[in-house]
């Protein structure tokens, strides 16, 4: 279910509710609700300017059991598990603010895949009609606390929008949050399908965090819980519930094994179970990063098979090579990430000397493709170069450049090469103006570099365990979908973050014996 900051009062309350109600005893949605509703309250965060008294989550949990009983709630709704209602009666406004949005939302939104567009019913104002700003708090609303009536009679700004959106998904049973962004207060909401979609959005996904107050997924990865791009990850830990649960209990059963040999097998068995768990991948990178040797030849050859596994899964189609790899820029270096990250976010310097961007894919490959999506309209008018050498000191070998006009927002595509390939190159030159009045010069938003790389798992180089490691993660998590992109991003910041000083067996090492202990 996520976890929870205080389990005591959680089970605490879940022991007051369930006896109150009989049908909540069975293994129904009931009784996921319950858990949902004493997660929150053992959260105790709501934001007290948007309800007039403090939320009872008892009779928040019996408000759900009616609407559903009524039909008030989208279909779907008594299939989400405990972790997706967390974000449904996690609701900020109270109980009669969801009547309120179920009587009052607009017919056109009123369906589970547009529904996060209630946050468009308001008004976006910076000042009330008696000219009281928005920064001002309550006072733009004469004094009254911002429910949704409120909010939808006087307006508002980035914030009021968003949680009013927000609520508007809630009373439906549509999970949903605000979400933080730079200078700006968004919204995250889930369609049918389990696609989790930004609304009244600014940044993008790479640059939105979890909203002050909000619960946090899997807390026990600390700051990183704080990146919004964790709920995809966990909706598709949850998409495979039986082999998630399967993965966690394996996952602490580990930390009851004192023999260090037989805790990584498992880990790894956790990991392979469900590997959308983070918290799986954290204890196994935690353990790894910290062995001094591995004795065992069984744990090399364990986590082979799994990376032959997941490689075969593949198949032999292209993928993302540059998927959150290293990437050097002429400037704005902490965007230049952003090319690489699977998010439309943006790179766009404003300087008008020329530009470059270089890209180490960290392995040898053979590139299929490259592919570069324009930010507006530098697609038509931005000179572009594509070189690329086998490695960091060898010569760069001019590979093409842009020749067909790209759409708004669109791809230049370049054919690939047979030549192995480490290093991409990319000169941008003639700076213009961009056409959203932002005072840049140039501007991108992805590169996807497309291909194979060259070696396999049985061809010798790469059986550190640390090499190994690296190649599950990129097998594991090799297709565009979202969770796969933030999975990846996740699991490679853990992995970078370690300091590994692991190495395999030597002649030395003791054949019958685990050496890490």
């Amino acid at each position: 279910s996520g976890g929870c900051s205080n389990w005591p009062v959680a089970v605490g309350f879940l022991c007051r509710l369930l006896p109150q109600d009989d049908h909540a005893s069975s293994l129904g949605f009931r009784v996921r609700l319950a858990v949902a509703c004493a997660l929150c309250y053992a959260e105790g965060a709501t934001d007290p300017n948007m309800h007039e008294a403090p939320i009872d989550f008892v009779e928040r949990y019996y408000c759900f059991v009616r609407a559903a009983k009524d039909g008030l709630l989208f279909a779907g709704f008594e299939m989400l598990t405990a972790w997706h209602l967390r974000y449904v009666v996690g609701s900020w406004h109270a109980d009669g603010c969801l009547d309120w949005a179920r009587q009052n939302v607009n017919n056109e939104v009123r369906h589970p895949d547009k529904v996060g567009e209630a946050a468009r019913m308001v008004r976006y104002k910076d000042f009330n009609e008696s000219g009281v700003s928005v920064q001002e708090g309550l006072r733009f609303y004469d004094g009254k606390k911002s429910t949704m009536p409120v909010i939808f009679s006087y307006g508002g700004v980035c914030g009021a929008v968003s949680k009013f959106g927000a609520s508007a998904c809630q009373a439906f049973g549509v999970p949903a949050m605000p979400v933080g962004q730079p200078g700006h207060c968004a919204m995250i909401w889930r369609a049918p399908g389990g696609e989790w979609i930004l609304e009244n959005d600014n940044s993008g996904l790479s640059q939105s965090r979890m909203h002050d107050g909000i619960q946090r997924t899997w807390q026990e990865l600390g700051s990183k819980s704080e990146e919004v791009g964790i709920i995809s990850v966990m909706e598709q830990a949850q998409g495979m519930f039986s082999r998630y649960v399967h993965s966690e209990v394996i996952r602490w059963a580990s930390r009851f094994v004192q023999n260090h040999c037989a805790s990584l097998e498992l880990l790894l068995e956790a990991v392979a179970a469900c590997p959308f768990n983070l918290l799986a991948w954290s204890a196994l990178l935690r353990q790894l990063a910290r062995a001094t040797a591995v004795g065992a030849r069984m744990f090399v050859e364990t986590l082979q098979t799994h990376v032959v596994a997941a490689e075969s899964a593949m198949g032999s189609s292209p993928y993302d090579l540059s998927l959150m790899r290293p990437v050097r820029g002429s400037m704005d270096q902490d965007r230049a990430l952003n090319v690489v990250d699977g998010t439309s976010s943006e790179w766009f310097p404003a300087s008008e000397e020329p530009q470059w961007l270089v890209i180490d894919l960290q392995r040898t490959c053979f590139v299929a493709s490259v592919r570069v999506q324009w930010w507006g309209d530098y697609g038509t008018k931005t000179d572009l170069r594509v070189s690329s050498s086998h490695s960091e000191e060898a010569q760069l070998t001019y590979r093409g450049r842009r020749e067909v006009s790209a759409d708004f927002n669109g791809w230049s595509d370049f054919t690939g090469w047979t030549e192995p390939t480490r290093i991409l190159r990319l000169d941008f030159s003639n700076p213009q103006p961009d056409c959203f009045g932002c005072g840049k010069q140039y501007g991108l938003r992805q590169v996807k570099v497309m291909g194979r790389r060259c070696d396999s798992v049985e061809d010798g180089p790469g059986q550190e365990p640390k090499d190994l490691l690296a190649r599950w993660i990129e097998g594991l998590f090799s297709t565009s979908r979202q969770a796969d992109i933030q999975a990846q991003g996740f699991v490679r910041h853990m992995f970078d973050a370690e300091a590994w000083v692991l190495r395999t067996a030597t002649a030395s090492t003791q054949e019958d014996g685990c050496v890490i202990c």
